[in-house]
């Protein structure tokens, strides 16, 4: 019994330890080039905010683009919230990702579910954080499994 316990136990260290070194995580900064006009003080159920992005690493160089679309689906007297759906575009291919969000503004984190890609990326799992740095730039983190 303690043979199977100790055989047991090392199979799990074993697919925890492959597991972790499946993961990847990029890291990217997305700069605003292009956005549709969006009344942030005031939005309205079914308003659409309509975004896209550079990508760049941390050594500031050009690594892909972005893409997203988000529609008002909660106002006052329930907080106000987005549905998004967005894709980052690298030369291994893209990431799809999405869910619900609150408005951007600087400082606000929203979590998405990445839903899959293409190329390298087309079996991608995990989530996918966005950080608002300021209303031209979001720091974001791809977190692959």
């Amino acid at each position: 019994m303690s043979r199977f316990l100790t055989l047991m136990v090392l199979a799990l260290a074993v697919t925890a330890t492959l597991a972790e070194a499946k993961a990847k995580r990029l890291h990217v900064t997305a700069q605003v080039v292009q956005q549709d006009p969006f009344d942030f003080a005031h939005p309205q159920l079914g308003n659409q905010l309509i975004t896209s992005v550079v990508l760049r690493d941390e050594d500031n160089v050009e690594v892909g683009t972005g893409t997203g679309t988000c529609t008002v689906v909660s106002v006052q007297p329930l907080p106000t919230r987005l549905q998004c759906l967005l894709s980052a575009v690298f030369t291994e291919g893209q990431i799809i990702f999405g869910g619900v969000a609150p408005l951007p503004a600087t400082g606000v984190v929203a979590q998405f579910g990445i839903m899959g890609g293409t190329d390298d990326f087309s079996k991608a799992r995990g989530e996918a954080t966005l950080t608002v740095l300021s209303p031209a730039l979001q720091d974001a983190v791809f977190d692959l499994e």
